[in-house]
């Protein structure tokens, strides 16, 4: 399903890039859909005022101006929303299955040319090559396992020594006598165990740091800096807002007896502060979704961590004592110990995604847009202090003005958001000014909705005039791209329109039909009878072979004819002669 005007928007679309390549500024198409099929429903600067059957070119220029002008601008708060929200989409790098995947599928493309070369060893080897394929060896274990740097002498000296223990001369040069698919099973159970051995020798305050990798205390370290990162970041972006949301509260008193809304500053100014409230909090609502992720990182490392604790463990309660070992009951545990050491390096690989994906986030709201939010605190406090009196209007008033707009976006898709942390009454009532919510009531039995409010006092007004509340509350939020962004509803409004087109079947097709008894590819004299270079005599074969199949005739058919159906169960009288 498409949009009604999809031609329209994508004309729009096309314009805005051609409009940025001209400035040498690169866009991804998918990303400027996106844009235009949310932007524009906006109420403030989207089309919801222009007839899409017959637009205004004066409308669209400015919507296209506006949508630029946001792109180029970084101080922009809608267009961070934006960028916000198509990261989110679009990283799936918050996912640890999908990092696992992709690391995986990249180092066993890097290593294709090293395996290829491992198993293309012929069953003579001499013993140059096998020194060579040993070394090969050597170089596979170590980049598999992520051991260290494969160009570290020793690093390879150590693998070498492990990788001797196992496998003998001899042994090697049975390798090479099996067959290529059994080559390749054993050389990733030889580097299973090598690589547990390797990781063993040097794990705890005795192993070679400083040439083998320690993933342990990678992973410490990781986890350390990322938490202090997160922590940080949001507790900035809390203050930020708090202040964004105080500097509106100062400026509206709400009397909920008289059911009227005083202000001393005009709302359209508050908005402009509202704007920062938004992007502020659709930043660390991003972030904690990141945090959650990385928390469940960070509990599968410290059950890991606790798996390797115990393997090695069990390798020293094996060998205390013991000066020989039966492979088989040894070996078990160091293949058991490079599996966990390989879950490390995933998680590792996972924490790195995560700070990127939020160095990326917090790039969208740099140091200039939170400075630019402090100064349009200042200039409306400033503002406030030259007008005296305060203005007043109703409740019913303020939500009456949202009837003009029309939206497609269903009530229920409010039941998937988290809405309950700001005030649902004051969003209605203000046309979607975001203020702090203390108390939580679900005022629909037949849906699982919980709207916040400042106090008893909202959620009773909001039950009393619960169809023109939701009515409001509906219009204010599917209306505004800012706040359907921050409630995650965006998909519930386009999701359908940025399906690809339906394409149409054409009308007429093309029927591919091939000849039959048509010899192309065999040609050998004994084939020759029944090949010709005239496609006239195989109609006229056709046609013989049909009248030699219109006069054939069936055995049954026959009988009946001439009465001998069954005939086994006739008797005939004979003849008597006179």
């Amino acid at each position: 399903m498409s949009h009604p005007h999809h031609k329209l928007l994508e004309a729009i679309c096309q314009r805005i890039v051609s409009e940025l390549k001209e400035r040498d500024i690169e866009v991804d198409m998918d990303f400027m859909t996106f844009v235009v099929h949310l932007l524009m429903r906006d109420m403030r600067y989207g089309l919801l005022h222009t007839d899409l059957n017959k637009p205004s070119s004066c409308r669209i220029d400015n919507f296209i101006e506006y949508i630029v002008h946001g792109y180029t601008n970084n101080t922009d708060t809608t267009m961070a929303n934006m960028r916000l929200s198509w990261i989110m989409k679009t990283g799936h790098g918050i996912k640890l299955s999908y990092v696992r995947e992709q690391y995986e599928a990249k180092y066993q493309q890097q290593l294709k040319l090293l395996i290829d070369d491992i198993l293309q060893y012929p069953e003579t080897c001499s013993k140059v090559q096998l020194d060579q394929l040993f070394a090969k060896m050597q170089v596979f274990i170590v980049a598999t396992y992520h051991l260290g740097c494969p160009s570290n002498h020793v690093v390879l000296k150590l693998a070498a020594m492990a990788l001797n223990s196992v496998i003998g001369r001899s042994d090697l040069q049975n390798y090479v006598l099996k067959k290529k698919y059994h080559r390749q099973e054993y050389l990733q159970r030889l580097a299973d165990t090598v690589a547990g051995i390797v990781i063993y020798n040097n794990d705890g305050p005795d192993g070679d740091h400083e040439n083998v990798r320690n993933v342990i205390g990678e992973l410490q370290m990781a986890q350390s800096n990322t938490s202090a990162a997160f922590d940080a970041v949001l507790e900035r972006l809390k203050d930020l807002s708090g202040k964004c949301q105080a500097t509106i509260s100062e400026q509206l008193q709400f009397n909920c007896k008289e059911t009227k809304l005083y202000y001393r500053v005009p709302l359209e100014h508050l908005q402009r502060v509202n704007q920062f409230t938004v992007t502020f909090n659709s930043l660390m609502r991003c972030l904690l979704e990141l945090q959650r992720s990385y928390e469940h990182t960070a509990y599968l490392v410290s059950v890991e961590t606790g798996r390797y604790d115990c393997v090695v463990a069990k390798i020293n309660d094996t060998l205390f004592m013991r000066t020989a070992i039966d492979s088989e009951l040894i070996f078990p545990h160091f293949v058991y110990l490079s599996k966990v050491w390989c879950n490390l390096n995933h998680y590792f690989n996972h924490i790195v995604e995560l700070n990127r994906l939020r160095e990326q986030l917090e790039s969208q709201v740099p140091k200039e847009m939170e400075q630019r939010a402090k100064d349009t605190i200042v200039e409306i406090q400033e503002l406030a202090k030259h007008i005296k009196e305060m203005r007043g209007c109703s409740f019913n008033e303020r939500m009456e003005l949202l009837k003009e707009y029309q939206t497609d976006g269903n009530f229920c898709s409010l039941a998937e958001a988290d809405i309950k942390e700001f005030c649902g009454l004051s969003l209605a009532v203000t046309n979607g000014l975001l203020l702090p919510a203390k108390v939580l009531r679900k005022l629909c039995m037949n849906l699982d909705i919980k709207f916040g409010f400042q106090d008893e006092t909202y959620a009773r007004i909001a039950e009393l005039w619960f169809e023109r509340f939701i009515s409001a509350f509906r219009q204010a939020i599917f209306n505004s791209a800012n706040l359907a962004l921050l409630f995650n509803l965006d998909h519930a409004l386009i999701a359908k329109e940025l399906q690809p087109v339906p394409v149409e079947p054409p009308k007429t097709k093309d029927y591919e039909g091939q000849t039959e008894m048509v010899v192309t590819n065999d040609l050998s004299p004994a084939n020759w009878i029944n090949v010709t270079w005239n496609s006239w005599d195989y109609h006229r074969e056709t046609i013989h072979l049909a009248e030699i199949r219109k006069r054939q005739t069936h055995d049954t058919q026959t009988k009946i004819t001439y009465g001998q159906r069954n005939a086994q169960n006739q008797t005939y009288n004979t003849r008597h002669r006179n």
